[in-house]
């Protein structure tokens, strides 16, 4: 008997090896393929130094074909994020899958999910919780499916005048409150959160959206201010200057916060031109000429249409043209700086 249990103990050993060894390769596998499963939430990300991006419909960012189309001309022009609509009018599906976010990371590109919470702005109130534990849990399960950043837009009050028996620090109160329950909620996952505001919120106080600065500094780790010029209908001159105004809404913006980074949306389309008297490249250009100046982290391109032959040749040809500046925040590109009024 004794010498039975010799021969098996070889055996065992061997079988016992052979499972640990298949066991090992599986983990390895994961690893290699970006699961972001309770295992990797600790794991290191390399968020970017200075954010380059573009934004994306869900129709391209679920469609493998069209993804990967946009992520090989991004490369091309050193673009290294993507903002991705990840849902449609359902909250209760984030439409990405997976592989697509792994494409993008694949690549060096960091993938953003972003979240329309209000469409068009909050127009009743109370709001009831379901609906907001819908947002919330979308927000969650893009970060299972390995997206680190979460953007929140239309995380705003409607512009038109409605809900005026609410007081502003009832506004603040809410946007604020939905925020820091996010922040709390994928805290586990490290994922970084992302508001995106008007482009005048950094130039005002008091507005009537709800959203403020200082308030959105305490509980987002990026504030996303819309930089558009077209947009800037109220000022002639920030309408005709796409270098001025990026560069004010961007560095008034940065002045304004003490934790929360700023990465503002540049305009990556045509809409108003005619005033700033430069050509469409020239604008976009001096669009990205203001962000490094302003010394925030980085700039997103909006083009809601995704047409961006133009916009990335720009960014590529304003790299080529200054290496220096690739992952250059809070460096000045030249000597176009200018006094903020």
């Amino acid at each position: 008997m004794k010498k039975l249990a010799y021969l098996l103990l070889p055996a065992s050993i061997a079988i016992f090896l052979c499972f640990e060894s298949i066991d090992n390769i599986w983990s390895q596998n994961k690893e290699s393929i970006g699961f972001s499963g309770p295992a990797n939430i600790g794991a290191a990300y390399k968020f970017p130094d200075f954010y380059r991006g573009i934004y994306l419909t869900v129709d391209s960012a679920r469609n493998m074909e069209k993804l990967s189309r946009f992520v090989a001309m991004s490369k091309e022009a050193r673009i290294n994020a993507m903002v991705l609509d990840i849902h449609t009018s359902r909250y209760d599906i984030c439409q990405v899958p997976r592989e697509n976010v792994e494409l993008c990371l694949s690549n060096g590109i960091h993938p953003i999910a972003r979240i329309v919470v209000f469409p068009d702005g909050l127009k009743r109130f109370p709001v009831p919780e379901a609906e907001i534990k819908a947002r919330l849990d979308l927000a969650e399960k893009a970060c299972q499916y390995g997206f680190r950043e979460i953007q929140f837009d239309y995380i705003r009050f409607n512009d038109y005048g409605i809900l005026r028996n609410l007081t502003l620090q009832q506004k603040y109160d809410f946007i604020e409150g939905f925020l820091a329950r996010a922040k709390e909620q994928l805290k586990k996952y490290n994922a970084r959160i992302a508001a995106d505001v008007f482009g005048r919120i950094p130039l005002n106080s008091k507005d009537s959206i709800g959203q403020r600065m200082e308030g959105l500094d305490k509980v987002v780790d990026i504030i996303c201010p819309m930089a558009y010029p077209s947009h800037y209908t109220w000022s002639q001159k920030l309408m005709a200057d796409p270098y001025q105004t990026v560069y004010l809404t961007s560095k008034k913006g940065k002045d304004r916060v003490k934790s929360a980074e700023i990465v503002t949306y540049i305009q990556a389309f045509k809409m108003k031109l005619g005033p700033s008297g430069l050509t469409y490249n020239k604008y976009i250009e001096e669009q990205i000429r203001a962000v490094h100046d302003a010394g925030v982290r980085g700039y997103l391109m909006w083009n809601a249409r995704q047409d961006y032959a133009v916009p990335l040749q720009v960014v590529k040809n304003y790299y080529l043209a200054s290496p220096e500046m690739i992952n250059a925040a809070g460096r000045k590109s030249g000597d176009r700086e200018r006094q903020v009024d």
